[in-house]
């Protein structure tokens, strides 16, 4: 099982954001797919996919944390990423490298971050030419139907 977290991080954007998510906990990148739709569900939550015979919950990372979806482009991924015994696949506007933050000061978020965006990330390291905010996997499990937006910027 995965126990994170280390010190590589997969890039994503999402919106205007440039989100790490721990390597430890990433299980594979795969090309967006439409999942099964579930009916009376929250807009962030775009489905379920059969992931070799594990089902996998499909999450829109872009209206968790932006509050906008992300479109289905060809440069849309689905980061699959393990939490405990839950397998949970993020839909993201594009991956870019995996980037090691050992070394990095690993910063609070600033003050006039929203508390809706705040709570998602773990903190934010700055790298040669971005931001990178540190996404807190764990958050991901006390969606609501209700959750957090907020604006990207």
């Amino acid at each position: 099982m995965k126990k994170g977290p280390g010190n590589l991080y997969v890039c994503c954007h999402v919106g205007g954001l440039h989100i790490g998510v721990n390597l430890d906990w990433v299980q594979e990148i795969n090309r967006l797919t439409e999942p099964t739709f579930v009916p009376m569900m929250p807009a962030w939550l775009r489905g379920l996919v059969n992931l070799r015979g594990n089902l996998v919950t499909v999450v829109d990372l872009g209206s968790v944390v932006c509050g906008a979806p992300v479109e289905k482009t060809s440069a849309a991924r689905t980061v699959v990423v393990e939490i405990g015994d839950e397998i949970l696949g993020l839909v993201v506007d594009s991956v870019g490298d995996v980037v090691d933050v050992g070394g990095r000061a690993v910063e609070g978020l600033p003050s006039h971050v929203p508390a809706s965006q705040r709570s998602w990330f773990s903190g934010m390291v700055q790298l040669p030419d971005d931001l990178l905010l540190l996404l807190d996997v764990n958050t991901l499990r006390t969606l609501e139907a209700d959750g957090a937006r907020a604006g990207c910027a």
